[in-house]
C-alpha cells in the first residue's frame, strides 16, 4: 500500500470528477451530520476517518471494542503499509464547552544518500 484511496480518506460513498469531490457526511467518523456543521468539524472528521486506516481498535459490527481472552482491547497498526502518508493522534484539546483532537498529518518523502 502506498497511498490512500479517496473512500478511505472521505468514506466508501466518495466520487470525483474533473471538478468536485462528493462524500456523504454520515460517512466521516465522528461527525453527527447536520446542516450547519463547520469547517473545522468537517475537516477534524475528515482526519478521524483517514486516522483509522493506520491505527485503531478493532470493533464488531455494533460499534463494541473487541477483546481477548484477558479482556484486553484487541488493536490494529497499519502504519507501516503506508509509505506515503502518516497520521497521528496527538491528543486533545479541551476549549469552553467543546472537545477539539488534534491530530498530525504529514507526508513522508523518501530520499536516496
Amino acid at each position: 500500500m502506498g497511498l490512500l484511496t479517496l473512500q478511505q480518506v472521505f468514506g466508501g460513498n466518495a466520487t470525483q470528477d474533473a471538478t468536485t469531490i462528493t462524500f456523504l457526511k454520515s460517512d466521516l467518523l465522528g461527525l453527527t451530520p447536520q446542516t450547519v456543521n463547520t469547517a473545522d468539524s468537517i475537516l477534524a472528521a475528515i482526519i478521524n476517518t483517514t486516522h483509522q486506516q493506520f491505527e485503531g481498535n478493532l470493533t464488531d459490527p455494533s460499534g463494541s471494542n473487541i477483546t481477548d481472552q484477558n479482556g484486553v482491547i484487541v488493536t490494529y497498526d497499519n502504519h507501516l503499509y503506508y509509505s506515503a502518508t502518516w497520521v497521528q493522534f496527538s491528543g486533545y484539546y479541551f476549549p469552553r464547552n467543546s472537545l477539539n483532537c488534534c491530530f498530525i498529518y504529514s507526508q513522508v518523502q523518501p530520499y536516496a544518500d
